[in-house]
């Protein structure tokens, strides 16, 4: 009988000090993730106006670049298919490719709605062209990435359209590679009064001008 009293208050000794044990290295591991944490620094690059931004588009039906002009069209219609293309300076914002995008926003200016409204479709473009020389012909030749978004033109004239383009942003942030913008398209069945006028960063005003907002961690 005392060596079963023995046996149990060792065992229950042993026990306590495993319990013990585990707790000590359960603290151990938690403060070890806990001081691996860190505070990121938000912060916010805007821009905007011509000196930020190259635009154009380019036309089916004719020759010649487009990227002095005010506006910029985009309609579906065969043989004379029209693209708008919009780049922006990124290396002024001075983003770390340790940082990364939490929301980018591409705001563009509708001069004139097409009837009814229309889907437009935004893809990235992954090869080099310049508005002052690009046109139809030389657009087919350029390489293209997977759609980054669609959206609606509405039907209101000089409403500002927010796209968003966070995906591409923060893939241009990490991997510091070359930006070469975006194509905007229609790709829908043709109709009556389907094209849609934009603002470029030509306009006369500012305000109307194309922007690219972006939010971000560093």
């Amino acid at each position: 009988m005392k060596m079963r009293r023995l046996a149990i208050l060792v065992a229950a000794t042993l026990g306590v000090g495993s319990a013990t044990a585990f707790a000590a290295t359960l603290n151990v591991g938690s403060w070890h993730v806990w001081t691996g944490s860190q505070t990121l620094t938000k912060a916010t690059c805007t821009l905007t106006g011509s000196a930020s931004t190259t635009d154009t588009f380019v036309d089916e039906s004719r020759t010649g670049a487009n990227d002095t002009v005010k506006t910029m069209s985009v309609q579906p219609n065969t043989g004379a298919r029209q693209w708008t293309f919009i780049r922006f300076d990124l290396s002024s914002c001075s983003i770390p490719t340790s940082g990364g995008a939490d929301t980018a926003t591409l705001k563009l200016v509708v001069k004139t709605v097409p009837t009814g409204g229309r889907t437009l479709t935004v893809t990235p473009v992954l090869t080099t062209w310049a508005g002052a020389t690009i046109d139809w012909i030389p657009a087919q030749a350029l390489s293209y990435g997977a759609t980054t978004t669609t959206f609606p033109t509405g039907t209101t004239n000089g409403a500002t359209l927010s796209i968003p383009v966070t995906i591409d942003i923060d893939a241009l942030i990490k991997s510091a590679t070359a930006n070469y913008g975006w194509r905007i398209a229609d790709g829908g069945t043709p109709a009556t009064g389907d094209t849609t006028l934009f603002n470029s960063s030509e306009a006369t005003s500012a305000a109307a001008r194309p922007q690219l907002v972006i939010n971000y961690e560093k």
